[in-house]
């Protein structure tokens, strides 16, 4: 592991209380949990003491269950996502009945669908048409050319000739970068983060950026709201109104509970001038630079995208900040500001191909997920994939299988340590097949791995927000850059070479030896695993 690990001796453990107003929030929504049981305890009450009642109740909620589920299947969603909300909803139908069309709708509403179509054909002319530089790609590989034509077709994204990449294995590497930059920034500033925490890195961060907005400099942030509530700093949005920084937050949490609150920005962008872009798995927290210890060792990663590619972050952003301000945003003025502030660097060469590109449950070609699958399917020799969490559909599980057996080196490093144990077990549950198919599975001993990459044979890498798991392909708005023949690729191949080292793999007939009840476990958490 880089030594960077041991850059910070004295950690402080993760302890960090919430703020009044998020705690009543969340007593609220503890209310209504307590009023599906009191629910729940009426029936039952109900068929003790009055039968009749009860038998009246029940037709009409056996109607109710029925209906629910035909809406369910007719949806053009997942089938393992439709088999839980069933699966659920025939179990527990009061609860499951009214927490589908809560929680459970991945449709947009179609207010919300037409708003967010709007502004993406309003500013689809801000991304010009990469027809000339897709040509040369299709020169190289016609699969790349393929992928790549895909992607600006579905996900709107061009792509752009490599003038500068720099991969960080780390988050602490990540953020020094970060740092630097944002310290030289001259005209603006625009950050997005699904979390924003208070705690060293924060502190530090703010300190520049309020220095740089006394100096004229726009600073911009973007946080989700349910990603960063008990964590942020209190009085957020109001301290940072003082000091000149503008900050907006994403779906704004309330107590009403709907399907919308599913949706989520787990982006993370940072955009200095238009010169410089980075993403990744990081959010601005101390655990990210292992500042604090959670999970034991926290292993992210991140990129640094430079020159015109810049461009596309910037309408990612913007397009985010309109949709939340219902404000029409002057494009112009940033590009511009970009353009000029290019000019004044030395261009520098570089090989190879960027396309950054956006996905949400706005796009219902789910882009992030196809996009995954081309890369697995178009890999001749390996693909080697981190991730968090391991919870797939049965197409992007069909794509791995088939890549195994077909001989590719497929390999997959998930955490030893995990944060959400059900997760976790959901996890567990697809190593038997993949074993079986010859995916090789592996467990981060460290702790736990935030990371989501995917490398293939050398030329073709993903660095980016997205999980392999149904909320990241489905219902967050979620962000990356594919890379092509920059070197970068082989910057990400070694870090997970480097990985593996530290990494525990997972024997099939070994795993096959686990507890009855550990098997039990395993199939009823993953017949919900969608709904995770």
């Amino acid at each position: 592991m880089s030594s960077d690990k041991n850059l910070n001796p004295s950690k402080e453990k993760a302890g960090k209380k919430g703020e009044k107003n998020p705690l009543l929030t969340i007593f609220k929504i503890i209310a209504v949990v307590v009023i599906f049981v009191i629910e729940i305890s009426f029936m039952v009450l109900m068929y003790t003491t009055t039968r009749g009642i009860y038998n009246y109740a029940r037709i009409i909620f056996d109607i109710l269950k029925i209906v629910t589920v035909i809406y369910l299947l007719y949806r053009h969603d997942s089938a393992a996502y439709k088999i839980s909300w069933v699966l659920f909803i025939m179990f527990f139908p009061v609860v499951g009945i009214l927490a589908y069309f809560m929680w459970g709708n991945s449709k947009l509403r179609k207010k919300e669908e037409r708003k967010f179509r709007k502004i993406r054909v309003d500013t689809e002319d801000f991304l010009k048409d990469s027809h000339l530089i897709a040509e040369e790609i299709k020169q190289i590989d016609k699969y790349k050319y393929n992928q790549v034509s895909y992607m600006t077709k579905v996900a709107g994204y061009p792509v752009y000739r490599n003038v500068g990449l720099e991969y960080f294995d780390i988050g602490e590497k990540f953020f020094r970068s970060f740092i630097v930059d944002i310290k030289n920034a001259k005209k603006y500033i625009l950050i997005e983060f699904f979390i924003i925490s208070k705690g060293k890195l924060w502190d530090d961060t703010l300190e520049i950026l309020k220095q740089k907005a006394s100096e004229g400099v726009e600073v911009t942030i973007i946080i989700d709201s349910l990603g960063s509530l008990l964590k942020k700093p209190k009085h957020f949005k109001d301290e940072m109104k003082k000091f000149n920084i503008n900050v907006y937050e994403f779906n704004p949490f309330t107590p009403v509970i709907n399907a919308y609150v599913n949706y989520r920005d787990h982006r993370k962008i940072v955009i200095v001038d238009g010169v410089v872009a980075y993403t990744g798995g990081v959010n601005l927290a101390d655990e990210y630079a292992n500042l604090i210890e959670r999970f034991g060792y926290w292993k992210d990663v991140g990129i640094k995208v430079e020159g015109k590619a810049v461009t596309s972050f910037i309408i990612m952003f913007l397009r985010n900040l309109e949709e939340i301000t219902l404000e029409q945003v002057d494009y112009d003025k940033y590009l511009n500001i970009a353009e000029e502030e290019r000019k004044s660097i030395k261009k520098k060469e570089h090989k190879g191909y960027v396309l950054p590109f956006a996905d949400g449950p706005d796009n219902r070609k789910n882009p992030v997920e196809n996009i995954y699958i081309q890369t697995i399917n178009y890999a001749k020799n390996y693909v080697y994939m981190t991730t968090p969490y391991f919870v797939i559909s049965e197409t992007v599980l069909t794509a791995i299988l088939n890549s195994a057996r077909s001989g590719v080196d497929v390999r997959v490093i998930v955490p030893y340590i995990p944060d959400k144990k059900l997760v976790n077990i959901a996890t567990k549950s697809y190593y038997e097949v993949l074993l079986e198919a010859g995916v090789k599975v592996y467990e981060y001993k460290p702790g736990f791995i935030h990371s989501k990459t995917f490398v293939a044979d050398d030329n073709t890498a993903i660095v980016g927000t997205a999980n392999l798991d149904y909320r990241s392909m489905h219902l967050n708005f979620e962000c990356a850059a594919w890379t092509y023949e920059t070197g970068v690729e082989k910057d990400v191949k070694a870090d997970f070479e480097n990985m593996l080292k530290e990494c525990v793999e997972v024997n099939l007939e070994d795993w096959k030896k686990r507890s009855i009840f550990t098997k039990m476990k395993e199939a009823i958490i993953s017949a919900f695993s969608p709904m995770l």
